[in-house]
């Protein structure tokens, strides 16, 4: 797929990169009604001219930007402009990013086009990559830190509950004492259910040595069942420390391609965007009369 994503790239490059023409600029300039050579600097074709030997002429243009492909040239990828309206073009390239181009008659098609192709494949294969890490560092999580601790049938926590399994060496137990009625809290610290309990103890004030003596008991119990980690998700890792490395950073392998597709989104969203923009502008500058820009012709005399 990078593969796939440069050829891509290269082609949008070369297509944008490509030699453009200014109007009144060509290789051979065309001789004036009275038989003198003129040359014309900035705009389009002008409106109007002297005769005779020879003079200077301030003209309108009708390109607002100074700059238009020559006739002919990629004919393939080009459509005579036409006059599109300033709403029209604005919805079509927010839809479409590079269709009011397009229709326009304006080559900053292609780069759109190429943005919106280019970053779409990029993140349908960064979201696709995070899900294939997703599911492995689940798997790999349940085979050795969860297989004989957490109760049967297997339950997925969210991605916060794995992000803890990635920090905390065990859960510790949900009940401490499963022979007494009601639930015992985990008393070790150690572990994430016990660190629960530990917070617990300190909001409510529980007496470490008479916990349910305390008044704040029932609120404290009642903050563990919330929070804590029942027989369902239960974790221990065994084995020292090396496979929870290697669990940790398949998390933020995934983490990073998480990140790349939502860079990609963004991307996409904002080209929509300036596509819009763009071809609302284009549309508008079409039209009006400030869009006119000067244009200087000089006719030489030729003997």
């Amino acid at each position: 797929m990078p593969a796939r994503n440069l050829v891509v790239a290269l082609a949008v490059l070369g297509a944008v990169s490509g030699p453009a023409v200014r109007p009144g600029l060509s290789a051979s300039q065309p001789l004036s009604p009275g038989g003198g050579l003129s040359a014309q600097l900035g705009g389009s074709a002008p409106a109007a001219g002297f005769r005779g030997s020879g003079g200077l002429l301030a003209t309108g243009a009708a390109d607002p930007y100074g700059f238009r492909d020559a006739p002919g040239r990629d004919a393939g990828l080009m459509r005579p402009a036409r006059p599109v309206g300033h709403g029209e073009a604005f919805v079509a390239s927010l839809l479409l990013p590079g269709l009011s181009q397009y229709r326009q008659g304006n080559h900053r098609w292609i780069a759109y086009a190429g943005i919106e192709v280019l970053f779409a494949v990029r993140y349908l294969n960064a979201r696709a990559d995070t899900r294939e890490l997703r599911t492995a560092y689940r798997d790999f999580a349940w085979t050795k830190a969860r297989l004989g601790v957490s109760a049967r049938p297997r339950r997925d926590g969210d991605f916060e509950y794995y992000e803890r399994l990635s920090r905390w060496a065990a859960s510790g137990a949900w009940d401490a004492d499963p022979r007494r009625d009601g639930l015992q809290p985990e008393s070790d610290p150690a572990t994430y259910n016990g660190s629960v309990w530990a917070l617990a103890g300190e909001i409510f004030n529980v007496d470490p040595s008479n916990p349910e003596g305390s008044s704040g008991y029932p609120r404290a119990l009642e903050y563990y069942r919330e929070r804590g980690y029942g027989p369902p998700l239960l974790w221990e890792w065994r084995g020292g420390g090396g496979d929870r490395d290697v669990f940790r950073g398949m998390i933020e392998d995934s983490d990073r391609r998480a990140r790349d597709a939502r860079l990609a989104l963004w991307i996409v969203l904002g080209n929509h965007l300036l596509s819009a923009i763009d071809g609302f502008v284009t549309a508008r500058l079409a039209v009006s009369p400030s869009a006119v820009s000067p244009a200087l012709v000089v006719t030489m005399p030729v003997r």
